[in-house]
C-alpha cells in the first residue's frame, strides 16, 4: 500500500535553496514595484516633449508655407 511517505523526502539543502530563490524573487518584485511609478513619470515627460516638438514643428511649417 502506497502512502505519501513512500516518496523520498526533499533534501534539506534543496529546501533551503528553494526558500532562498523565493526570497530573491520577492525582493526583485518589490524593487520593480518601487521603481514603476518613476518609470511612468519619465515616460510621460518624454511623450509630452515629443508632442510639444511635433506641435512646434507643425506650426513652423504652417508659418513657413503661409
Amino acid at each position: 500500500m502506497a502512502t505519501i511517505f513512500d516518496e523520498e523526502p526533499l533534501d534539506l539543502r534543496e529546501q533551503i535553496a528553494r526558500i532562498d530563490q523565493l526570497l530573491a524573487d520577492a525582493a526583485r518584485k518589490r524593487q520593480e514595484v518601487r521603481i514603476a511609478p518613476w518609470q511612468i513619470v519619465v515616460t510621460s515627460l518624454g511623450a509630452g516633449a515629443a508632442i510639444f516638438a511635433a506641435g512646434a514643428g507643425f506650426i513652423a511649417l504652417i508659418l513657413k508655407v503661409g
